[in-house]
């Protein structure tokens, strides 16, 4: 069961974004790249904070994998996946776990070796999607599907799952159905096959629990062990938020009593835009205190992410192209900025009808 350890998990948050300098030599460009993935054009401005980023790319006919890029723009290593790229995290030996859409969960070291698998399970079963996290017992949780009738309708809602690498063994921790209702808890987009959508998962500065509901407009904190609801920020039943987000991506609470979100603005008027957006959460309701919006805005209005590095920047994804769907009006790219809001680094993903699904900074590869 997860517990409450804060030292441990800021350990290993910080390994797979570490301030620092890279304790390997850096790694060359690769000289030869897949057809596939050498139709893609990246091109950056700049200089970042981390040595490398990680970047989640998918495209229909083409590429989709983790690709790991200097602050040149310029591919390094990655690995292909057989679904879409849903995210990733790092275990305490540096191993990475992606989440493969088609493929289930995959632990694989930096010289690219599958060592460990959990299997994909079609819907209705337990189908793994969106996010995954490493523990801190350096196990890994990872939201899924899950299916529960409700009067007398069948509702997809939300799962925490957590899976031992070394043994094998995989065990439901929390549903949506035990401290939520379908009948309250609910807005325009839900929908009986996908209530809530959850889309991030990710572990607070003390051992809580945080997991978007992007269809709720909604963040939840759970309590370290899975076993209440601390807050609710945000959508139906929950706290009101200062300059609300829509439809956000990569729900963080970054320090204690602040939220970071990208906000991907999906219910905005066109035209729309999508931010970086910093709350204060510690009141009664959601306070902006910081936000970050390109010089020409860019409407995401699906996918995305906001990282926050330990110098203080921010890494933010923009990952769709034009209208991807209808409304967003890209380019795929990446900023570095500061907390002032100057841009440091920039990354422009020229794919066709590729995506981004996320982008991570890596300190050490």
């Amino acid at each position: 069961m997860v517990r409450r350890f804060p030292a441990l998990i800021a350990a290993l948050v910080l390994l797979a974004c570490q301030e620092g300098t890279p304790t390997a030599p850096l790694r060359r460009p690769l000289a030869d790249l897949p057809a596939d993935l050498a139709a893609d054009t990246l091109l950056a401005e700049g200089t970042p904070s981390s040595p490398y980023v990680m970047l989640e790319l998918g495209r229909t006919g083409g590429f989709n994998g983790y690709v790991v890029v200097d602050g040149r723009g310029q591919i390094v290593w990655f690995f292909r996946t057989t679904g879409a790229p849903f995210s990733f995290t790092r275990r305490a030996n540096g191993n990475f776990v992606f989440l493969d859409s088609r493929a289930g969960l995959l632990e694989v070291t930096t010289s690219g070796q599958i060592v460990h698998t959990l299997p994909q399970r079609d819907p209705p079963g337990r189908f793994m999607h969106h996010d995954v996290a490493v523990t801190p017992t350096n196990t890994i949780l990872f939201l899924s599907d899950d299916w529960q009738t409700r009067q007398d309708t069948l509702f997809n809602g939300a799962a925490i799952w957590e899976w031992n690498p070394e043994t094998g063994s995989e065990e439901k921790r929390w549903s949506s159905f035990d401290v939520l209702d379908p009948s309250l808890d609910r807005a325009p987009r839900s929908l009986p096959t996908d209530w809530l959508h959850q889309n991030s998962l990710a572990f607070g500065p003390d051992g809580e629990v945080l997991v978007s509901l992007n269809f709720l407009d909604q963040v939840i904190v759970l309590s370290p062990d899975l076993q209440r609801i601390l807050q609710r920020i945000g959508g139906p039943r929950g706290q009101a938020v200062d300059d609300p987000f829509s439809g956000q991506h990569t729900a963080q609470e970054i320090a204690p009593g602040r939220l970071l979100v990208f906000d991907n603005g999906f219910e905005r008027p066109a035209p729309g835009f999508s931010r970086a957006a910093e709350y204060d959460i510690t009141g009664g309701s959601a306070r902006l205190v910081w936000q970050w919006r390109p010089p020409r805005d860019n409407w995401a209005r699906v996918i995305g992410s906001a990282r926050r590095l330990p110098n203080g920047n921010t890494l933010v994804d923009f990952g769709v192209p034009t209208d991807l769907p209808p409304g967003s009006t890209g380019p795929v790219e990446v900023y570095e900025v500061t907390p002032g809001g100057t841009v440091v680094w920039h990354l422009v993903v020229h794919a066709g009808p590729g995506y981004m699904y996320r982008a991570t900074p890596l300190f050490h590869f």
